[in-house]
């Protein structure tokens, strides 16, 4: 696919076509690491800067119990109360 460069600013802007924006999941605002390898250049997602919150968004007490629930106890582990 051949797309032209254009002049904005000072600078040489790229449009992605809308079909290949869909193929790879880009979308406006998105941020993306530009690298040159030779005369060949790499456009690669920026990863989102998690917080601890985004990442502890489905742990609840039901899930760490069912993560954790291993069954009855038997033999030796068995504690009585």
């Amino acid at each position: 696919m051949q797309v032209q460069l254009s002049k904005w600013g000072n600078s040489l802007g790229l449009r992605l076509p809308r079909s290949l924006a869909r193929q790879i999941g880009a979308s406006e605002g998105q941020k993306v690491n530009i690298v040159a390898d030779g005369a060949r250049l790499i456009i690669e997602p920026v990863a989102p800067a998690l917080t601890l919150q985004d990442l502890l968004v489905n742990v609840t007490p039901e899930a760490m119990r069912a993560a954790f629930d291993w069954g009855e106890d038997a033999g030796r582990e068995r504690v009585d109360e």
